[in-house]
């Protein structure tokens, strides 16, 4: 019974967090053998400060620093040993210690707007097939603002079609678009269902046109890949390397700094855009399927918006003032 218990948590992991968690035993191995070190289990909280010192020259930021440890304690935890050594005072200092070393501000990618979305599509060729692709990936990932993961594969041999979207996964009824949301990373067994509406435009942004652009000139099958280009006569899918290099070059083409745009630049800027529009905080969350509130460290707040708070404010206190005069 203790066997299938230790059997049963293991399945708690995704693959993504067992390739994170074998990472972090190699770093650890490596720390080992430089200092000519046995491995004995539990480890001892001298060791761990050790290890942590050790660390703090390996990597940039605390957070890292954090999860290398959190990933022995995991270790520990699976194999059935005590794991007193992370809870010691001694520990958590040195992790103190290592967040005022490394303390550096995140750096994060600027947040695609619809001129800049404008722009990048007055340098594709949307008579092609590949262009047209990338444009209607481009667009809906800024309208939607999902996970890279969602949208394409790490490679085309990784394309899962319960994880990245598919082309049955859109579905064409009034004019608009409904897309069915499935697995995220925070939403790994399914449990949080339903459609996400794209509305049509009228505007060369519009998303549902561009969607239908791009089944046109590349049609698939429903179980094929929603991003997807003819190669060899085969459908392949768009993948995240190819969308990143395909931003980056058309961001430099149009005078911007490719090192400040990433794929995430859609996501922020979708979610930045719709907190302009004054949608709430929570329904931005649900539709970008934040489980935590980490959704406001993405957030561009633009002056105009800090500035009607600002106002708002001001207007409170002032009443206050003269309620009570």
């Amino acid at each position: 019974m203790l066997k299938d218990g230790k059997a049963l948590m293991s399945e708690a992991f995704a693959e993504g967090t067992w390739v994170n968690l074998r990472t972090q035993w190699k770093k650890f191995d490596k720390f080992c053998e430089y200092f000519e070190l046995s491995i004995k289990f539990p480890f001892t909280a001298e060791l761990l400060v050790a290890y942590i010192t050790w660390l703090c020259t390996q990597l940039r930021a605390q957070n890292s620093v954090q999860n290398y440890v959190s990933g022995m304690k995991t270790f520990h935890v699976l194999k059935g040993f005590a794991t007193d050594g992370f809870d010691d005072i001694s520990v958590k200092l040195a992790l103190k210690g290592a967040a005022r070393r490394l303390h550096h501000t995140k750096k994060q990618a600027q947040p695609m707007t619809p001129t800049i979305l404008y722009q990048l599509r007055q340098l594709l060729d949307l008579r092609t097939p590949m262009d047209a692709t990338y444009w209607a990936l481009f667009i809906l990932s800024f309208v939607m603002f999902m996970r890279k993961s969602n949208m394409v594969p790490d490679s085309v041999k990784s394309f899962n079609p319960s994880k990245q979207l598919i082309r049955a996964d859109f579905r064409l009824k009034n004019g608009n678009l409904m897309v069915h949301g499935k697995w995220s990373k925070v939403n790994q067994y399914g449990s949080r269902t339903g459609g996400i509406p794209v509305l049509a435009m009228d505007s060369v942004l519009c998303p549902v046109m561009a969607f239908k652009d791009m089944c046109t000139l590349v049609p698939g099958e429903g179980k094929d890949p929603a991003f997807c280009v003819m190669t060899g006569g085969v459908l392949r899918p768009i993948t995240y390397r190819m969308f990143q290099q395909k931003l980056k070059s058309l961001v430099e083409a149009a005078g911007y700094n490719p090192a400040d745009f990433s794929t995430h630049s859609f996501r922020r800027g979708g979610a930045s855009l719709a907190y302009k529009a004054g949608i709430s905080g929570e329904t931005i969350k649900v539709l970008g399927d934040w489980k935590s509130n980490a959704y406001m460290e993405y957030l561009e707040c633009p002056l105009v918006v800090k500035t009607k708070a600002a106002v708002q404010f001001t207007k409170v206190v002032v009443s206050e003032l003269n309620q009570r005069l």
